[in-house]
């Protein structure tokens, strides 16, 4: 299973590589005393200062105190640190939050995001004998203390920032046992902890929000001394990692937030595995956490984090248990089928409009997207999802908003202002006609799956296509030609069999259908940097797609 990583998640690995993030990130600080945003950091992103503050200063903390680094306990780090500090007094709002620059001002939020991070250096720093540790832990302590309150009063603006805040509220009480802010914990905590029976947080956001949801529960669970909150984490771990590719990258197609889409290789999650897994003695958590960490960017310097809380860990005796890499798995309240067999790895979910999607190897089919003109009620995201004996039947009922079916409305008699119109479109008589609905039934079969997609004839002949979506870079070859598979391409797959190859990985598709020729069909989504196969059929609809994943013969040409 193991794409790529390394043997085993340790603290020297991790301490030299986030030397390395320190090399980078020197540069990026501003020293010139001259300027008013000395000590700040110049985000390449924002071309400004502050954007990349928390982790610019959690990268350089963890590294000046974590024994073994080449910046323990340096005094240019030091210097740097207490700079940092400084400028983070002079930006703070009077109110002692902080701005999100891209978004959210004085937020509270946002704050809590900063106060996680800080915490843990600040708590190091007053358990440690390097000099000037005092002076880190008074000046960064400082900033806590102030936002405490702030947080406690301020408010959030998304699910996942009222676990953040209760966890930065946690560590701050823990550092500043003086501060009221029990209420506010306990306010948020009384809401319970959004994730549903199969694992989920209420954003479905496997790229960045799980992350992050775990990682406040873990925090506020060690400080408040409460382990119950660890509980929902290891749900959410549990489900995870059945949603991961061979490749390390996770599914994102289900997320409500904007990772929905998006290739992510979820190494922010290897604190919370690892985490879990000294508290558990759980060797498969650790194996996802050993695994997570190999990828670019290790996790850090969050991965770290637990090491230098807990320095006890760093002389590691968790056995480690094999990764599983073949299963289904059924998640019946998500509405999630998970379909893994090495490097293989397939998708259905209601809620979406990409309903199934296959991954195998380096070739990804990233999404299946089927679409009725049909009123613009018919871009197929399914209701219902039931398990069967060889996989799961979709359900998608097109209904409309007020009714079982697409209406035309009647008109009222009296006069109607452009202001009152849509208040008057809730009184009118309505004719309401029969809904297009469609079922997509997913068989898995020995070396793919066959999709069978039936939809109810309300009208004859209405146009429905089936998109299959290819993330770019790879090459389509079908009976009579080849083509490069470009971002925003749209190919009609009229007949035959087309094969979809990146390097020798492949997806096959059959047979092809061709009943019209709309490049973009009204009401249906577009391509969206991916490359696209069509099939076109009109309604009726009872048809069998072929889906096909193998190794790709440059000689025969052809899926082996």
């Amino acid at each position: 299973m193991l794409a790529k990583g390394c043997e085993m998640l340790t603290y020297e690995v991790l301490v030299s590589q986030l030397d390395k993030r320190v090399d980078a990130l020197l540069p990026q600080q501003v020293m010139d005393p001259s300027r008013k945003d000395c000590g700040g950091f110049v985000s390449s992103g924002y071309g400004r200062v502050g954007g990349s503050q928390i982790g610019s200063v959690q990268t350089l903390g963890f590294a000046w105190l974590c024994e073994g680094s080449r910046y323990y306990g340096d005094a240019e780090i030091l210097e740097r640190l207490l700079l940092g500090a400084q400028f983070c007094c002079k930006v703070r709002r009077p109110s002692g939050l902080f701005d999100l620059v891209t978004t959210d001002w004085d937020s509270g939020p946002y704050t809590a995001f900063l106060v996680q991070a800080l915490a843990p250096m600040v708590r190091a720093a007053r358990q440690s004998d390097l000099d000037g540790a005092e002076s880190v832990a008074e000046a960064w302590g400082d900033i806590i203390r102030v936002a405490g309150p702030p947080m406690a009063t301020g408010g959030f603006n998304t699910p996942n920032h009222r676990w953040v805040l209760v966890g930065a509220l946690a560590q701050t009480l823990d550092l500043y046992p003086d501060l009221d802010l029990m209420p506010s914990i306990e306010s948020y905590l009384a809401e319970t902890i959004d994730i549903n029976p199969d694992g989920e947080y209420t954003e479905r956001s496997t790229g960045v929000y799980n992350a992050i949801c775990n990682r406040s529960l873990r925090l506020a669970a060690e400080c408040l001394n409460r382990p119950e909150l660890l509980d929902p984490v290891r749900q959410n771990l549990d489900t995870y990692y059945h949603l991961l590719h061979a490749d390390g990258s996770v599914v994102t197609s289900l997320s409500s937030r904007q990772d929905r889409g998006t290739k992510v290789v979820p190494h922010g999650m290897a604190d919370s595995y690892y985490t879990m897994a000294r508290l558990d003695n759980n060797g498969v958590y650790a194996s996802v956490a050993d695994w997570l960490v190999g990828f670019d960017g290790a996790g850090l310097p969050w991965s770290l984090e637990p090491l230098l809380t807990h320095p006890e860990w760093r002389v590691d005796d968790v056995v480690r248990e094999p990764l599983v890499d073949t299963y289904q798995k059924v998640y019946p309240t998500s509405g999630v089928w998970r379909v893994r067999k090495g490097q293989m790895s397939a998708t259905a979910a209601t809620g979406i409009t990409t309903p199934f999607g296959l991954k195998y190897g380096e070739v990804a089919l990233s999404g299946v997207q089927i679409c009725g003109c049909y009123f613009g009620l018919a871009q197929f995201k399914a209701d219902v999802l039931t398990k069967t004996d060889t996989g799961v039947e979709l359900y998608f009922a097109g209904k409309g908003r007020r009714h079982d079916g697409p209406i035309y409305y009647h008109p009222v008699g009296h006069p109607v202002s452009m202001a009152d119109y849509r208040t008057v479109a809730l009184e009118r008589e309505v004719t309401v006609l029969p809904s297009l609905e469609m079922r997509l039934k997913i068989d898995e079969v020995d070396g793919g799956f066959d999709l069978r997609l039936w939809t109810s004839e309300p009208f004859d002949e209405i146009p429905v296509q089936m998109a299959f979506d290819f993330s770019p870079g790879g090459e389509f070859d079908f009976e009579h030609g080849a083509i490069k598979g470009q971002a925003d391409e749209t190919f009609f797959l009229k007949n035959g069999t087309g094969i979809y190859h990146v390097g020798q990985d492949a997806i096959s598709i059959s047979q092809g259908c061709y009943a019209h020729r709309m490049w973009q069909m009204r009401n249906s989504e577009g391509v969206r940097g991916d490359f696209r196969v069509l099939l076109t059929m009109v309604t009726p609809v009872d048809y069998v797609v072929a889906i096909r994943y193998g190794q790709w013969d440059e000689i025969k040409m052809a899926l082996v």
